[in-house]
């Protein structure tokens, strides 16, 4: 650089240092310090839930009663430093205390997904500081993923459903408004603070603790201390089952194997690097870091496959792990939904015999719903059958979405609606995998499929799918040779009605369910037009608000742009199919007439509620069979945090204080995203007690290579289901509601039923699959 460039560069930084002083000059909250409480990271199925609980929690531990402040805003972004990979445009959330005149209380929330949520929990690495203290500069456990705010100042971004972004005092609006620069600069600097430079920042002197929010007890030495920058993981299966995902997508792929025929386990998915192009058309991934998945809709969307390990040391960066626990939240139901686009096919209605509007196609059985996803049947007249005129071969195609397989969705969808462990054709050597055997992945590369040509399969990318990305493991559609799939519902190439049968992926569950309703539909790009479109995604009235073109209150005043379909004739929200008849069937009591639609939008259509104003009126909904357990498509929610050592770690307060507060306020907010695992509770400042509210759980199993034994979590219960404490609990030692080990599509029991099963043969009942 010569000199000239040398002085601007230099004039430039400076120039970026005055507004950074600047922008800090102007906060006018927290400034005098920021104390983090809690900084999870993961699902998008609980952040509604945790802002609420978050803004609960700092209402009842602000400095002034019923003070807070939070801002919601998009644009972060997360750094796995193992990888060097970056995830970016993250929504956030943070909660803090405007009251306060030290240290504010703070809160925060980056959404991503179930996987890589987990996966930055357990991000590790050994860090030598630059400390000249002897026995103070080799670090153990330094956090390897961490956050980066964008630029102060932050606008408000409104992103939670029907909770603002505003600054409350004593329950006033607070004075000033908001902080000038959205989020306070305390706060900001503390969670842009990266770990390395959190370990270095007293220079050559001894290294500062490790965060009290991480939960380390302060007598343990400082380079044994576990330096987290996330002190929580939000997900929708265990994390046993998202490392399970993981090891999968890095292995060899081992499915269908040519000629296209029967073989094959799929317990690799060839996105590692021993993949290469015989697995998945994949290169350049190593044997921890895989190639990126990507979308079929050209939204340049990139999942990152990146290893991780639940205990011992990370394979990667050789960081001694926590011991960890991991909590229950509730109970959120998968629903299979389906685009209305094409009125003569998906979107077909009917008057039905008590004169209630409704869909044609309005339930799917799960044999059928494993069959559509796993790829062997791609028409739409395969769904149902209802009469004589959809015998015979179909005239429209199928237009399958599917998530990506790290993601929570995913998984919770493949073990209990795809990878189903009944029915199949797996005594027949003349068809393709059996469904307990092929899952939702199924690579059309040239070892697949041998009349392909090209690394990475773009045989049918001119005039059809997939637009943006040819090496995509998803995409597979009828070539009448090799793919048979959708022989008797061909369509049409080139994005015209009807479209073709195909498999897509989605990343994300807003890509999903815009994918579905047609949003991404462009009219100048062909090749990414749906028609016939199924997917799924966890019910939220936030995911499923979409579905409707236009809400007002709690009523859709515009049209329906798709509609969800029940499995086994059982309906994920209501009693009834379609909530057609919970109000007045079988109950004589009801008045006249008797038949009245209770689902406030029809049947098969799900509640709305207007998100966008605050503390709205929502629809509260029964979740009649995921309380008894009988719809078959659901996971647990819950949270990953340190799990008590002894003289070590203690599970943070902070995250004790959310999980309690997350179940209190499920109720209290009027959102229904989920049945409450616990009811009743009660406590403050990390100590609560509830009453057990969901009655049924899926039996546990180690998974293989698992890293422990399994536990339901009801043995050391003794047979009392009220005034359990909420707490961390150990592997080792059973800790009531507390479980570990796998349970992706485990069996669903009744709680008293393993109970019985434990007092008739002193253990658990383990390793049942459905």
């Amino acid at each position: 650089m010569n000199k000239k460039l040398l002085v601007v560069a230099l004039a430039v930084t400076a120039s970026l240092l005055v507004a950074t002083n600047a922008f800090a000059n102007t906060s006018i909250y927290c400034t005098g310090g920021a104390n983090l409480k809690f900084v999870g990271v993961g699902s998008s199925a609980q952040t509604n839930a945790l802002a609420y609980a978050g803004v609960g929690v700092v209402k009842g531990n602000s400095h002034t009663a019923n003070s807070y402040a939070l801002i919601s805003f998009g644009g972060s972004t997360i750094t796995d430093k193992r990888a060097t990979k970056t995830d970016t445009g993250i929504t956030t959330w943070i909660a803090y205390d405007p009251s306060a005149v030290g240290p504010c209380d703070a809160y925060v929330y980056f959404q991503t997904d179930s996987g890589v949520g987990v996966k930055d929990f357990f991000a590790y690495e050994k860090f030598t500081s630059t400390s000249t203290v002897t026995g103070k500069q080799f670090f153990n456990s330094v956090a390897g993923a961490y956050p980066t705010l964008p630029a102060l100042p932050i606008s408000l971004g409104n992103k939670i459903p029907g909770l603002a972004d505003g600054c409350f005092i004593g329950g006033v609006a607070c004075p000033s408004g908001n902080d000038p620069n959205g989020v306070p600069q305390t706060i900001s600097d503390a969670l842009n603070l990266t770990p390395e430079a959190y370990v270095n920042q007293n220079g050559t002197g001894i290294p500062p603790a490790a965060p009290a929010y991480c939960g380390n007890v302060s007598t343990v030495g400082i380079t044994g201390q576990f330096y987290c920058k996330f002190n929580a993981a939000g997900t929708d299966i265990r994390p046993e089952d998202a490392l399970f995902a993981t090891t999968r997508a890095l292995t060899n792929y081992n499915g269908i194997v040519p000629p296209a025929f029967h073989g094959g386990t799929l317990t690799g998915l060839g996105y590692g690097a021993t993949g290469g192009v015989a697995s998945a058309g994949c290169t350049g991934g190593t044997a921890n870091v895989g190639c990126g998945i990507q979308d079929s809709f050209n939204q340049n969307a990139i999942f990152n496959v990146i290893n991780f390990k639940l205990t011992g040391s990370d394979p990667i960066s050789l960081g001694v792990l926590p011991k960890y626990s991991t909590l229950s939240v509730g109970a959120a139901p998968m629903m299979v939904i389906a685009g209305n686009e094409d009125t003569s096919n998906l979107g077909s209605t009917f008057t039905d015999a008590v004169g209630n509007t409704n869909y044609t196609y309005n339930n799917i059985n799960r044999e059928t719903l494993s069959e559509v996803f796993s790829g062997y049947t791609g028409c739409v007249a395969d769904l149902q059958s209802s009469s004589a005129t959809n015998l015979g071969a179909g005239a429209a195609p199928l237009q399958v979405l599917n998530r990506e397989p790290l993601s929570g969705t995913y998984n919770t969808f493949e073990f209990t609606a795809t990878r189903i462990y009944y029915g199949g054709p797996t005594a027949n050597a003349t068809t393709p995998n059996a469904n307990s055997d092929n899952g939702q992945e199924q690579f059309n590369d040239p070892n697949v499929f041998p009349s392909h040509t090209g690394a990475t399969d773009c045989t049918f990318s001119s005039g059809a799918y997939p637009n943006a990305n040819c090496f995509n493991p998803m995409y597979l559609s009828y070539d009448g040779s090799n793919i048979k799939v959708g022989s008797k519902c061909q369509g049409t190439a080139g994005g015209v009605a009807p479209g073709l049968p195909v498999r897509l992926r989605t990343i994300g569950s807003g890509m999903e369910v815009k994918g579905v309703i047609g949003g991404l539909n462009v009219a100048a790009s062909a090749n990414t037009k749906v028609f016939n479109p199924i997917g799924y995604a966890f019910w939220s009235y936030g995911n499923m608000d979409p579905l409707c073109s236009t809400i007002s209150g709690d009523t859709c005043t515009g049209t329906w742009k798709g509609h969800y379909l029940d499995v086994d004739g059982i309906d994920p929200l209501f009693a009834t199919p379609g909530g057609e008849f919970d109000l007045g069937y079988g109950n004589p009591g009801n008045p006249a007439p008797r038949n009245a639609p209770y689902n406030p939008s029809g049947v098969n259509n799900p509640p709305v509620c207007d998100l966008t104003v605050a503390n709205p009126n929502c629809f509260s909904i029964p979740f009649t069979h995921i309380k008894d357990g009988s719809y078959p498509l659901w996971s647990l929610l819950r949270t990953v945090t340190f799990s008590p050592v002894a003289g070590k770690v203690n599970t943070p307060t902070g995250v004790l204080d959310m999980i309690a507060n997350e179940e209190i306020t499920s109720v209290t907010s009027g959102l229904s995203d989920f049945v409450p695992f616990l009811k009743n509770v009660s406590g403050s400042n990390g100590v609560y007690t509830g009453d057990l509210n969901l009655f049924v759980y899926r039996s546990h199993f180690k998974q293989a290579g698992g890293p422990v034994a399994a536990a339901n979590g009801h043995k050391a219960c003794a047979g009392s289901f009220t005034g359990v404490s909420l707490q961390g609990g150990t592997s080792t030692s059973s800790t009531c509601l507390v479980d570990f080990g796998s349970d992706e599509g485990g069996v669903v029991n009744t709680v008293q039923q393993d109970v019985d099963f434990f007092a008739d043969f002193a253990t658990e009942e383990y390793n049942l699959r459905q």
